[in-house]
Formats: structure tokens, sequence, C-alpha cells
């Protein structure tokens, strides 16, 4: 009940900025996925949770939001797990492993932290790691406008691409960076092609 108490005041919020949401057809209706999208601001791991509400989420957050046990436990009820940035957490690459196990939606922003203006920023091998290891499908997410909330209206979008698939295999340095720079240049197409209808008035 809280949880949809929750949801509900988040699309009151989100939806005074307008927001569109494009390309839910393409979310598997079960089964394990890597929901892999931009970062731009505070607001992005809610909007996911939005876009993709047919399916509940866990999403890897930094373990200093954790900190505030009351904002900590809010957000360990909406899914949230912390990992420790800048090295490896066993502890989280564990949980990761356990929730892509049980069938779940594991979303990853693997630019690791914000990243401002309209180019994708570099991404850590964690999502292409967890992915190869695991076999597991790649959904890759494009989180446009969120950037200037909450100071400037809209427009505020995510666009939900096609999963890729991933085929099971020992993760290495060439295919995890081969699978990253796929993954980095499907979001960056999302952005542009919604942009360009954007420009062209296409809505």
């Amino acid at each position: 009940m809280g949880y949809q108490i929750i949801r509900a005041l988040l699309y009151f919020f989100f939806g005074l900025y307008g927001l569109h949401v494009e390309g839910r057809e393409n979310i598997p209706d079960k089964g394990a996925v890597i929901a892999a999208a931009n970062h731009k601001s505070y607001f992005d791991p809610p909007l996911v949770g939005m876009a993709l509400e047919k399916r509940r989420i866990s999403f890897m957050a930094k373990s200093e939001l954790f900190r505030n046990p009351l904002f900590g436990r809010l957000i360990r009820y909406l899914g949230a797990f912390p990992v420790k940035r800048n090295s490896a957490d066993m502890t989280a690459i564990r949980r990761s492993l356990a929730e892509l196990k049980k069938g779940q939606v594991l979303c990853i922003f693997p630019e690791g932290g914000f990243v401002h203006g309209k180019a994708l920023g570099r991404f850590h091998p964690g999502m292409a790691f967890l992915a190869i290891l695991t076999g597991t499908p790649i959904l890759p997410v494009a989180i446009i406008g969120a950037e200037p909330l909450p100071v400037k209206k809209g427009p505020l979008a995510v666009v939900i691409g096609k999963p890729i698939p991933v085929r099971k295999a020992r993760p290495d340095d060439r295919n995890t960076a081969a699978l990253d720079e796929l993954v980095k240049q499907r979001i960056q197409a999302m952005i542009e092609a919604y942009e360009k209808k954007k420009g062209q008035g296409s809505f």
C-alpha cells in the first residue's frame, strides 16, 4: 500500500513537468533485465521507476545516500541498495547477482554519477560485467530534461529502447568495453531521435 501511495505522489509530481514516456512496449513482461540509463539528477531513479511501471525495480545507489537513516530507509523500501563507488564492492555485486537470479529488473546508471550536457559520460564496466557474466539482456533507457528539475519546467521524457541481447561469457576488458560502447551509442541515438522529433513538433 505504501509503495502505491509513493508511486501516486510521484505521478502527480512528474505530471507537473509533463512527463512523456515512450517505448513501454519494449519492457519484458518477466525475467531478469538490466535497465541502463543516463544520469542527470537525483530524480532519475524514480523516473525510471515510473517509466517501467509494470515491473518493480532494484537499483544501485551510492552508499553516501544511506547515511541519513530516514532517507536510507525510504530508498531501501523503494528498491535501492548501497554501492561503494570507485571500488570493487563485492556486497553490491552479490546483491546484484541475486536480484538477476530472481528474475528481477536491476537499474544501473553506468556513468556512475551526474553528467550534465547532451553528451554521455564514460561508462564504468560494472553494467557490462554483470550482463555478460549472467547473460542478462540490457534495456537502454534515455532520460531527457531531468537536469533542470525542479527549477525549470520540462519537457521531461523517458524513452525506453528495445532490449539488447547479451551472450553469457567470461567478462574481460574487450567484451565489456564493446558492450558499454554499444549501450552508450544506443542511448545517445535515442536522445537525439527524441530531440529531433520534439524539434519537428511530432508530439
